[in-house]
């Protein structure tokens, strides 16, 4: 049996944070943080929330047993430590005693096993991150100590578990609804859709859909505790025009932009004095996503005409600011090293050619009307849609842009006869792990409430070498060899566009002197607002609070 523990004051340590509590909270500054969003929020509910604005939202309202670290670790959190069986199929942890829920309650193990069976049995796709925990198998030892059994080894396991949000049980049920799930009845989904039943460092004090809401910091918050000059309060509003946002912006409205500028507004902020703009490199990987159901997509030929057809080197440069280019479904930053995976650079000759050789003749190809869906409030999206298109229109395929609100997106994708025919998303590497990117090219990832669900795309020789991989040390060599093998199969047979990963361009009032400026570890997590940091004495941050 191997056992793994880490203190909370390491943890505290390895985030580079002091864990000394404020002295009292009528003492202390109690600075609001203003920030914008583009996309919709449409859910509350940490099962389902899948775009950005809703994944940082539900991190900071909710707590997990591990906390990932920006070294691609994970460290304890409500979880003090675990053991791992030596089959590596059992995991028994061991909570900690002193986080409560918004309303008070302790956290116990009664909690993680209802997180943990609704992330299950709902969907949406978090459960498909964790489709290994036997649901029959969720045994509660006694208040602090819950076990798991998996189905099959599972090499992600530790680092999905940053994506199972712990909810306060008790709270849902005695507020659920008529619905499909027994005596769950609907498992408290209607109830979310406007509250919340977290742990987190911030309750959800007010939500108008399609407006913002506000976050309150929560008093009774023991994971890591406030300072002077954190965030007591957080409106986050939505903006759906780029511009009107940074205008916003400029004027003090907002403190922080959690979108990045387009390349030519990067200047504005970056020539002004009271401006600060930070960039780093993220693990969000742009793709566009092809039904390979949909005639002409089912043919290979037409497929990487496409590839050839998308010019990656634009929509890096010019539509965002900048990145490093993608090969395959998983960077090399999570992968390491692999050389000999096929490459589409932007080539519109080659199209032509691969067009050539399709068993479609052109008189078929043009009676196909593809749809490219954008997501709503996103116009960096609807950008690369409408050059996307006109390349395709280039080389005899029909393609339009229409706008879909990103819920619409994710349902359509569930099953092969709605999905899209094409999709342009980023995946945030939210387990940071090669196996969950490239097992939506498996039967396992067919009809995921995720863009990616809609590929339905299979080789044989992928599975296998998923399979293997899964069985191997986790990071041994072998199990990456394998992993770079099922890279190249994927490439080669071209079930979706890989673009580039991301380069965050944040630009921030100066006076927010602490805010993301790294990766953080997983999706968004760079976002955890307890470890911003106002100079709550700089004019500036006077005269914008009261704005």
């Amino acid at each position: 049996m191997k056992a793994f523990s880490i203190t909370a004051a390491l943890a505290a340590f390895a985030f580079g944070l002091s864990i000394a509590p404020v002295a009292g909270w009528a003492d202390a500054a109690k600075p609001v943080l203003r920030a914008g969003l583009t996309l919709e929020v449409s859910t509350l509910d940490p099962v389902r929330a899948t775009n950005y604005g809703e994944n940082i939202i539900v991190l900071n309202v909710y707590d997990m047993l591990v906390m990932p670290m920006p070294d691609n670790t994970v460290v304890p959190w409500i979880a003090k430590s675990w053991d791992v069986s030596d089959d590596r199929k059992t995991y028994t942890f061991h909570l900690r005693d002193d986080v409560l829920f918004h309303d008070g309650k302790p956290v116990e193990a009664d909690d993680i096993a209802f997180s943990m069976r609704r992330v299950l049995t709902l969907p949406g796709l978090v459960g498909g991150y964790l489709r290994n925990v036997d649901k029959d198998k969720i045994e509660v030892v006694d208040p602090r100590t819950i076990r798991f059994q998996l189905k099959e080894v599972d090499p992600t396991f530790i680092r999905a578990l940053v994506n199972l949000k712990i909810l306060n049980g008790k709270l849902l049920m005695a507020n659920k609804a008529e619905g499909q799930y027994g005596e769950y009845g609907d498992y408290g989904v209607k109830y979310l859709q406007s509250k919340d039943a977290g742990s987190g460092p911030y309750s959800i004090a007010d939500f108008k859909s399609g407006e913002g809401l506000t976050l309150k910091a929560f008093e009774g918050y023991k994971l890591r505790p406030f300072e002077p000059g954190a965030p007591v309060e957080v409106k986050l509003r939505i903006i759906p025009e780029v511009v009107t946002l940074e205008n916003k912006m400029l004027a003090g409205e907002f403190d922080v932009s959690l979108v990045s500028p387009s390349p030519p507004r990067v200047k504005i902020f970056a020539d002004n004095p009271k401006f600060a703009v930070d960039t780093w490199p993220t693990l969000n990987n742009y793709y566009v996503v092809m039904n390979t159901t949909k005639p002409p997509l089912d043919d290979v030929n037409v497929r990487k005409a496409i590839a050839y057809a998308f010019d990656a080197n634009t929509v890096m440069n010019k539509i965002y600011s900048g990145g490093i280019r993608l090969k395959g479904p998983v960077p090399e930053a999570l992968l390491g090293k692999c050389d000999g995976i096929a490459t589409y650079e932007y080539d519109l000759k080659k199209a032509a050619e691969y067009i050539a050789k399709s068993k479609y003749s052109a008189d078929d190809l043009k009676k196909f009307k593809l749809e490219y869906a954008s997501t709503a409030g996103a116009e960096a999206f609807e950008k690369v849609g409408l050059l996307l298109t006109l390349n395709l229109k280039k080389i005899g395929l029909t393609a339009e842009v229409k706008t879909v609100r990103w819920t619409d997106i994710v349902a359509a994708q569930t099953k092969p006869e709605s999905a899209y025919s094409f999709v342009f998303f980023y995946d945030s590497a939210r387990v940071r792990h090669p196996s969950p990117l490239l097992a939506f090219y498996t039967k396992k990832g067919w009809g995921a409430p995720y863009p990616s669900g809609g590929i339905y795309w299979q080789n044989p020789d992928v599975t296998a070498m998923m399979e293997k991989a899964a069985l191997l040390p986790d990071g041994a060599p072998e199990q990456y060899a394998l992993y770079c093998d099922a890279q190249k199969k994927i490439a080669a047979e071209a079930p979706a566009i890989f673009s580039h990963n991301d380069v965050r361009v944040q630009p921030r009032w100066k006076y927010l002197v602490t805010a993301a400026k790294q990766d953080g570890g997983s999706s968004q997590y760079e976002y955890r607002f307890e470890t911003f940091r106002f100079d709550t004495k700089d004019a500036d941050f006077i005269a914008n609070q009261s704005k």
